[in-house]
């Protein structure tokens, strides 16, 4: 039956897909309709290009060409919508004219304008939650991977934490942190199908990106939404003529900042000290150390980026289609180190009546990434008196120092990491009389992930060698299904009062496998990387599968009336096979309101708002993406064996149920209030909006349990503390036409947020952030933030063996070590001295705008900054003997001679984690710098339009962090530690954009 079920699915999609693939000239329909043609132009009569015209009641429409002139096939009896952003919508009956021209007039609404929402759009008059909505033309100014990354900077309540890494996604953070152990990060979805990440998506594909903030406008997606909604609308094609783009860019990357490392004497000097002061001896001959490495420089290099992007779309009355080609390649910083995807999206519709069309969205993915060890903390750590090779051409080494060639790692690592992804969606909309629509979709994501991983036996020193070769190889598959299908109705009685109701039926599959094997001894020839070539009597093979299903029934109602007062709610009911039978299904909704104050007639003689509306919103949320909540207990075999039934029997390994789960496991909910004021001031130029928003999550913790109920860890993963964020979101926005030549704009967006664990059920022992040497340096408890930094305080430095005598000291305490503050006044230095200073939580964040347009030219600049956060310098916390410091610590060290300093004497001893590796967070950067020139081309050759344009990407950061970068993301417990990071870059490119 199962079997069955698989192959029908399968073959039901081949047939809707090869459907879809057919021109729409081989449906026959009729029309009663007739072809209306026309021209829009503005208030001084220049044509207006890309007007949107739609027909009121239906999903059909056009927009206008670049003369302003339109062609549509409408009913005699219909309403044309011309709708322009910075221009009033208008409505014009048709009543059988064949010819309509059309003038807008400026001053648009703000609340006019029509904003992407949970299986739906709205009028930003009706929308009752937080949205922020941003253009996928604001994305594509940078030379990023995936638009997550492009996100930054542009709405308030989103931070984004950027990672180096080519091929990475970058860390989203939408209104805090609300989960301590689950997935922290907010589900995507691409033109209806929901996933993890977008970085098999072009971003020159995308039209629009709303971001869904509070639990009014989250609820629809209900137990996928705890951690937010990033929805994201791909391009479509437009009625008319074919249209040709090409964009295309070319730059190279460099670290944006660096660590300066003592130098080769420095470091043979301050090691030498510290061996002679714990008990050893000089190791170095100082005056013959000639060499001076700067590992840093040896393992990276400019890493070239290159982005070519092509695209074709258009349409007639009947088809509508979108294709385009991208590649995109991203050589990283580190030598060896790249990342290339090439994507192709097709985005067609087909219009077999005027109640029915069929469409599709697909996008084909196709990346090579070609990983390298983290060689960054190695290359920190390792002696600067060792050369990369010794004159014979081996590799160098020091042998007093239990750290890599980091040169060597690299060229001895061999790891790809191929993937194809198919994802996309099939859809058929069908309207059978005027203002209900039924719109069913399937929606899929297909992924295959082969690596391979291959080192080769070699011999560098005793610390660093692999005696024999090892060949691994991985195999994933995956394949997502969403089968969606809802039903809208939009009416409008007696022209004031507008109804919308949703109500649609969704089902997930999720299903995936992976296999993993490893065998040594395989040839150092790439054609003979396979298994069988290897030593196979020492196999390990690894195998394992999920499967997960989910089904959601959902709804919304949305009331206006007289486009004043809007009311609208949601509710999803859905069911996860994540959870324990009596505890699948969960309940989740959202209410809201909102004033259009401007409307009111007492407000018609004021001249301050030209728009002014407040809502408020209520709803409840939920995560069920959580980690330990296995629904099976999972059996542990034990290395102990026994002979049941005697003697006369075989001895049986032993089995025992050692980790207990929460029989009670359900949901991670989170409920929450919003409330907003949007405006828009001095004659449209000002814009603005002020949030505020209090939200609380009822958040899975580990909780220790005593040991005699038999659970091997003593821990049990249960709901167990209520995480709150609560903050105030501020945005401004100011755009001015000065004259046709001029134009300028200046905007920014700033977030005050509190994190804080309110309330703690049970024996909460959640301590973390390992730095991987026995230290521990994060601690979440009741009234802190979520992995608050957990340290000794310093009080200065030991003078004399007379202050370590006379004060509560650590073990091996010595003159020039710090002294820690005994702060619970017990004599004793231990955990309970131990203060919390703060967290990787900024307190604010913010993000500013400017640019200007003048005759041909443009300019834009984007920054983005947070303050208020602290992180942890783990690298310079680690030390595991003989390892290099900066130079300031090297020349800054206390000595008998230099007792003034805040830097600590010499030591080879395991750091004690302290206040002392605690810095601030806080920091400003430029995120982009952008400028184009329009190239006068008079349609010479068909070009339309041809734009070059330079640009740097996060070329200057200002940071009081004495590390590489204070972006260091994360889990919730254990982000902003910087150990094992790849450091931010600066990106400097050029291109051009051309139309045909």
């Amino acid at each position: 039956m199962a079997v069955h079920k698989k192959w029908t699915a399968g073959w039901l999609f081949v047939a809707l897909f090869l459907t879809l693939s057919f021109p729409a000239t081989m449906f026959a329909a009729t029309y009663a309709d007739i072809v209306i043609k026309g021209k829009v132009v503005d208030e001084a009569g220049e044509p207006m290009q890309a007007v949107s015209v739609a027909i009121k009641g239906t999903a059909r429409g056009t927009t206008t060409q670049q003369d302003g002139t339109f062609t549509i096939t409408a009913d005699e009896n219909a309403v044309l919508i011309f709708s322009f952003i910075g221009y009033a919508t208008q409505e014009v009956p048709v009543n059988g004219q064949v010819e309509q021209n059309v003038t807008l007039k400026r001053n648009a609404s703000q609340l006019d304008q029509v904003v992407v929402v949970g299986y739906g759009t709205q009028r930003k008059s009706q929308v009752v939650g937080s949205v922020g909505t941003v253009k996928g033309s604001e994305i594509t100014k940078q030379p990023v991977l995936t638009a997550a990354q492009g996100l930054q900077a542009k709405t308030s309540g989103v931070q984004v934490s950027a990672q180096g890494t080519p091929g990475a996604q970058p860390q989203l953070r939408i209104r805090g942190v609300s989960s301590i152990t689950g997935d922290a990060n907010p589900i995507y979805v691409v033109d209806g199908m929901i996933t993890s990440d977008i970085t098999n998506i072009n971003s020159a594909d995308i039209e629009s990106i709303s971001v869904l903030k509070d639990a009014s406008a989250q609820a629809i997606y209900g137990s996928r939404a705890g951690n937010g909604v990033v929805l994201v609308t791909t391009k479509k094609g437009k009625m008319g003529k074919m249209k040709i783009g090409f964009d295309v860019y070319s730059g190279f990357r460099s670290p944006t900042s660096k660590v300066k490392m003592a130098d080769g004497k420095s470091y043979a000097q301050y090691t030498n000290e510290a061996n002679i002061r714990g008990g050893g001896s000089a190791i170095f001959d100082v005056d013959t150390i000639n060499t001076n490495t700067d590992w840093f420089d040896e393992i990276t290099r400019k890493g070239i980026v290159q982005n070519y992007n092509v695209n074709i779309s258009g349409g007639t009355e009947k088809t509508t289609y979108f294709f385009s080609a991208g590649y995109f390649k991203d050589n990283g910083i580190v030598k060896g180190n790249d990342f290339q995807r090439g994507v192709i999206r097709i985005n067609n519709e087909y219009r077999l009546a005027s109640w029915l069309k069929l469409g599709h969205n697909l996008n084909v993915s196709i990346s090579k990434t070609n990983n390298k060890n983290n060689e960054f903390t190695n290359a920190y750590r390792m002696a600067p008196s060792t050369p990369v090779k010794y004159a014979d051409g081996s590799y160098g080494f020091e042998q007093n120092l239990s750290v890599a060639n980091p040169v060597a790692d690299l060229n001895y690592t061999t790891d790809y990491l191929n993937t194809v992804r198919l994802q996309g969606n099939a859809y058929l909309d069908f309207s059978p009389i005027r203002g209900l629509n039924l719109h069913s979709s399937f929606n899929f994501d297909r992924r295959n992930n082969n690596a391979t991983v291959y080192t080769p036996a070699y011999f560098i020193w005793s610390g660093q060698k692999n005696d024999s070769s090892i060949l691994k190889m991985g195999r994933g598959n995956s394949f997502y299904y969403i089968v969606d299908n809802n039903l809208t109705y939009n009416h409008t009685f007696n022209d004031k009062h507008e109804l919308s109701v949703t109500v649609g039926y969704s089902a997930e599959h999720n299903k995936g496998d992976s296999l993993n094997a490893s065998v040594k001894g395989v040839p150092n020839r790439r054609n003979l990387w396979y298994l069988d070539q290897g030593d196979l009597t020492n196999v390990t093979i690894f195998n394992y599968g999920q499967l997960v299903q989910r089904a959601s029934a959902y709804g919304r109602l949305t009331y206006t009336y007289d486009r004043k007062y809007n009311v609208s709610g949601s509710a999803r009911r859905d069911g996860s096979s994540n959870f324990p039978v009596g505890n699948k299904w969960g309940t989740f909704y959202s209410a809201g309101l909102s004033w259009i104050v401007t409307e009111e007639g007492f407000m018609k003689d004021q001249n301050i708002f030209d728009d002014l509306k407040v809502r408020v919103g209520y709803g409840r949320v939920g995560n069920d993406n959580l980690n330990n909540l296995g629904v099976l207990r999972g059996i542990s075999i034990q290395e102990y064996y026994y002979n049941f039934g005697g003697n006369a029997y075989s001895p049986q390994q032993a089995i025992t149920y050692d980790q207990l789960k929460d029989a009670n496991a359900t949901w991670e909910p989170t409920t929450g209030v919003d409330a907003g004021l949007e405006f828009t001031v001095l004659d449209r130029k000002l814009t603005g909006s002020v949030n505020y928003y209090n939200k609380k999550t009822q958040a899975y913790v580990n909780v220790t349990v005593p040991s005699t109920l038999g659970d091997a860890d003593q821990i049990v993963y249960s709901r167990a503390a209520d995480v709150r964020n609560k903050g105030v979101e501020v945005t401004l926005n100011w755009n001015q036409k000065v004259n046709k030549d001029f134009s300028y704009f200046v905007g920014g967006n700033i977030t005050f947020n509190k994190n804080n664990v309110d309330k703690v059920r049970g024996n909460l022992q959640l301590k973390s952030g390992s730095l991987g040497n026995g230290q521990i340096v994060t601690y979440t408890v009741a009234n802190r933030e979520i992995g608050s930094f957990w340290v000794y305080q310093t009080d200065g430095i030991y003078q004399n063996q007379s202050e370590i005598d006379n004060s509560a000291h650590i073990t091996g305490a010595t003159v020039g070590d710090f002294k820690y503050k005994d702060n619970n006044g017990d004599g004793v230095i231990d955990d309970n001295d131990r203060i919390f200073v703060g967290s990787y939580q900024p307190k604010v964040y913010y993000g500013i705008n400017a640019g200007f347009n003048f005759k041909q030219w443009d300019f834009s600049i984007d920054c983005y900054g947070n303050s208020g956060n602290k992180v942890f310098n783990g690298k310079k916390a680690v030390r595991l003997g003989n390892d290099n410091v900066e130079a300031k610590v090297a020349s800054g060290r206390w000595t008998s001679t230099n007792t003034t300093t805040a830097i600590p004497r010499a030591s080879n001893a395991i750091p004690t984690p302290s206040t002392y590796f605690v810095e601030s967070g806080s920091f400003f950067r430029i995120n982009n710098i952008t400028v184009g020139y329009n190239v006068p081309v008079q349609s010479r050759a068909g070009i339309s339009n041809l734009r070059v344009f330079a640009t740097a990407q996060n070329p200057v950061i200002f940071k009081k962090y004495s590390g590489y970068t204070p972006e260091l993301p994360g889990t919730a417990v254990d982000s902003g530690i910087e150990l094992n990071i790849y450091p931010i870059t600066s990106t400097y490119m050029a291109g051009f954009n051309l139309t045909f």
